[in-house]
C-alpha cells in the first residue's frame, strides 16, 4: 500500500514537472513546440496556455527597431561611404510568424523576457545587402544632396531581398532611416563647393529678377507717359514737341513761384 502511495505521489511530481503555463502577452504570438522538437506552423493568439510536455514560446510581433552601423559601401564610382549607419523600424504579421521560423530557425531573447524572431537577418544580411545596393546606384554627391530618396531607396531593396530570401515572411517594414554617414574629404570639398556655386546662382537669378522687374517698370512708365502726351497733343492739337516744351514751361513757374529770389522770363507760344 506504502508502495502505490510512493509511486503514485512520484507520477504526480513528475506530471508537475512537465506540466507549466505560458503567457502570451497582447502584442506578441506564441510559437508552439511539440516535445519531439517540431514546430506547429499556425502561431497561437495572445492568453494563458497550460503545457503538457509542449512548449510555448512569446514572439514580440510589436514594432522594432535595428540598427547596423559602421557600413562602407561604394558608390556608383567605387568611393566608399564611411561609417554609415541605417535604422529601419519594422513589426511581424503574427499569422506568419510561425512558419518563418521554421524555415530560418532564427530567435533572439529580448531582455523583457519576449523573443524576436529574424533580427540577425536583417542585421547580417539584408540590411548590409540594401544598403550596398542603394548606394552603388547613385554617386556620393547625390546621395547626400537626396538622402531621403537614398533611405527609401534601402527600404525597396530591404523589402525585395526578404521576397527573395524568404518567401511569405512576416516583415512589415515602416520606415528606414539613416541617420549617420560620412563623406571622404575630397568628396566633401566637392559638396561644399557645389552648395556655394548653387547658393551664388540663387543670388545672380536674383539679382537678374530685380534687373528685369525694373526694366519693366521703366518700360510700363515710358508707355503710360507716350499715351499721356498723344491725348494731350489730340486734346490741343498742339505736337508732342510743344507739349513737352509747355511741360518744362509749367514746372518753371511752379519753381519760380517757390523761390521768391528766382525771376522767370516766359515765352509765349
Amino acid at each position: 500500500m506504502k508502495n502505490k502511495q510512493f509511486f503514485s505521489t512520484l507520477a504526480v511530481m513528475a506530471l508537475s514537472a512537465m506540466t507549466g503555463c505560458t503567457r502570451i502577452p497582447t502584442g506578441s504570438v506564441g510559437i508552439q513546440q511539440n516535445i519531439d522538437g517540431q514546430i506547429e506552423s499556425v502561431g497561437v493568439n495572445p492568453g494563458m496556455y497550460v503545457s503538457i510536455l509542449d512548449k510555448y514560446l512569446p514572439i514580440d510581433t510589436t514594432l522594432t527597431r535595428v540598427s547596423v552601423k559602421n557600413l562602407q559601401p561604394k558608390d556608383s564610382n567605387g568611393v566608399p561611404l564611411k561609417n554609415v549607419q541605417a535604422v529601419v523600424t519594422f513589426r511581424l504579421d503574427p499569422s506568419k510568424v510561425a512558419a518563418f521560423y521554421i524555415k530560418s530557425k532564427e530567435l533572439d531573447e529580448e531582455p523583457n523576457g519576449l523573443y524576436i524572431t529574424g533580427l540577425k537577418i536583417l542585421q547580417e544580411s539584408v540590411i548590409p545587402y540594401a544598403v550596398q545596393l542603394a548606394t552603388e546606384k547613385s554617386d556620393l554627391a547625390t546621395i547626400s544632396s537626396h538622402l531621403g530618396d537614398y533611405a527609401e531607396t534601402i527600404q525597396q531593396v530591404s523589402i525585395s531581398r526578404l521576397n527573395q530570401l524568404y518567401p511569405g515572411h512576416p516583415f512589415i517594414i515602416q520606415s528606414v532611416t539613416v541617420p549617420n554617414f560620412e563623406l571622404p574629404e575630397s568628396i566633401q570639398r566637392q559638396v561644399n563647393a557645389k552648395a556655394g556655386y548653387l547658393a551664388e546662382l540663387q543670388t545672380i537669378e536674383a539679382e537678374k529678377q530685380v534687373v528685369e522687374q525694373r526694366q519693366q517698370l521703366l518700360q510700363e512708365r515710358a508707355t503710360v507717359s507716350a499715351n499721356a502726351l498723344a491725348q494731350a497733343s489730340h486734346a490741343t492739337g498742339l505736337s508732342v514737341e510743344q507739349v513737352i516744351a509747355w511741360e518744362r514751361v509749367e514746372a518753371l513757374k511752379a519753381l519760380a513761384s517757390s523761390k521768391s529770389n528766382v525771376s522767370v522770363m516766359v515765352l509765349d507760344k
